[in-house]
């Protein structure tokens, strides 16, 4: 009730304010519509961001971030939708070519006249088409929990079992894995960290509107409220922080849930000190992008770690990047 179930209604209403934006611009392709439906979009994808650990429920929320978010995005296979305008996106050819990131390249890429020209003519049909996407499982996982589809809100919000398919548990692995998300998708290689010794800008998150750290913020955000269980007006609820401080767990010397929470301030005062998008903060400002990678890369190991053992939850998914 004060994340998951508020989250998804604020990305259902923001999809709808998506389409109703491109059908005012396509009455009127003016500049003034073209901007407030690139905001829309930007409102949008914002509270995707809120959204993005959703990987249980319904069949459909196990492939919500499939659907919605990933990047980089496929140019090509856009491309060809032009030629083929009868595809369906859920095809998987289309993979990285839809949801968010292809809006992104929709409507960034280019002049303001290139975009225009754009979403009048080639482009038209596949906006259309994607931003109806992107509200369809948006409307349908708020519905599927709001509504308590096959009985499944009921068990969340009742079962206190620790089971592998518990709902703990699956909490508990789509926070790890959001987690990782942050790290590894939105941060590593346009980061230049790890195993890429250089930044790799094509590799970034909204790469064509330059969001990519406004995303990232509220990703952040989105995690510590979680971690926190407080909802989306900051008021405080049951978290794991409390769960941590019940069970009075420590890594070495240190309370466990004091250093998560002050690994969390620290990662936020350093993405508040960067400036542009996060690939010009690795090229203007390496030093506190590599500092940020060390702390989210040391928050991932508290939590995946640390806090999975001291709650008895194993973790279920493979890491295809790292070892953490």
């Amino acid at each position: 009730d004060n994340i998951i179930i508020p989250q998804l209604e604020d990305l259902k209403n923001s999809s709808q304010g998506i389409e109703t934006a491109f059908s005012e611009f396509t009455i009127e392709p003016t500049s003034d519509n073209l901007l407030n439906l690139q905001s829309k979009y930007k409102i949008g994808y914002l509270n995707w961001q809120s959204c993005s650990f959703i990987n249980f429920g319904s069949s459909s929320s196990d492939y919500l971030a499939n659907y919605l978010n990933i990047f980089p995005v496929k140019t090509d296979a856009i491309d060809s939708f032009h030629e083929n305008p009868n595809d369906k996106l859920i095809w998987t050819k289309y993979v990285g070519a839809r949801g968010f990131p292809g809006l992104d390249y929709l409507l960034f890429e280019g002049s303001q006249e290139d975009i225009i020209n754009r979403l009048k003519g080639l482009g038209k049909e596949y906006c259309t088409k994607n931003i109806a996407f992107i509200k369809t499982y948006s409307t349908e996982n708020y519905n599927f929990w709001k509504n308590n589809e096959s009985n499944y809100y009921q068990e969340f919000t009742t079962d206190d079992t620790k089971t592998t398919t518990s709902p703990f548990s699956n909490l508990v692995n789509a926070f790890c894995k959001d987690l990782e998300v942050l790290k590894n998708e939105q941060l590593k290689a346009p980061g230049g960290q790890e195993f890429f010794i250089l930044p790799v800008p094509t590799e970034s998150e909204a790469l064509y509107s330059g969001y990519s750290l406004d995303l990232f913020r509220a990703h952040l955000a989105n995690l510590e409220r979680i971690y926190k269980g407080e909802n989306l007006s900051g008021v405080n609820g049951i978290g794991f922080d409390d769960y941590l401080s019940f069970l009075g767990t420590k890594r070495g010397d240190e309370n466990l849930n004091e250093l998560i929470l002050s690994t969390f301030s620290k990662i936020e005062e350093l993405v508040n000190s960067l400036n542009g998008s996060i690939n010009e903060a690795a090229d203007n400002q390496k030093d506190t992008v590599d500092e940020l990678y060390r702390n989210v890369k040391a928050l991932v190991g508290y939590t995946k770690t640390d806090m999975t053992y001291a709650f008895g939850i194993n973790i279920n998914y493979a890491d295809p990047q790292d070892g953490d």
